[in-house]
């Protein structure tokens, strides 16, 4: 009942020690949002920023935090789904019609960073599915089947079956 809240802001907190919020933090698990959110722009630069899954972040939201380091580490699918704007406004039907389709920006900051020139490494190992039969059809129909997978240590294949009904729902 008599705990009060701190009389200074997590941001005005990092903003009064700019050179030894590094020190005292070394590395920050921290969101594109929360970077601008929590971090003044002033702010020492990072040695590196990394993005994990950047196929679901904007190049917009990314910005902010590509320009708080030094160097960038972006890691991503593009097989995957594309951010979504399910809560944002539409896109309007009259746009400009002389904006070519060479300047729109792209879905995110992944896309952007490939056609950028970045240099680009795909890692073909796929580890997480329990049963190689659970990413067949991605790996076919989407990696041209370059994934390795691994075997089952299962030998029965239960993972994904088809159950062919002749009648029924």
């Amino acid at each position: 009942m008599e705990l009060q809240r701190p009389s200074k802001s997590i941001r005005d907190m990092i903003a009064g020690m700019p050179q030894t919020f590094g020190t005292l933090a070394p590395c920050l698990l921290m969101s594109p949002l929360s970077v601008a959110q929590y971090l003044p722009a002033d702010q020492a630069l990072f040695d590196v920023v990394i993005f994990d899954e950047a196929s679901q972040i904007t190049t917009w939201d990314a910005v902010g935090a590509l320009a708080r380091g030094r160097q960038a580490v972006i890691v991503g699918d593009p097989r995957q789904l594309p951010p979504t704007n399910f809560f944002g406004k539409a896109d309007n039907d009259d746009a400009d019609p002389e904006i070519q389709e060479h300047d729109k920006d792209l879905e995110s900051i992944l896309d952007e960073a490939k056609v950028s020139g970045i240099p680009v490494l795909e890692l073909n190992w796929h580890y997480r599915s329990r049963h190689k039969s659970l990413i067949a059809f991605s790996n076919w129909h989407y990696y041209h089947n370059r994934l390795i997978t691994f075997p089952s240590p299962v030998t029965e294949d239960r993972a994904v079956s088809l159950h062919y009904l002749s009648e029924g729902i």
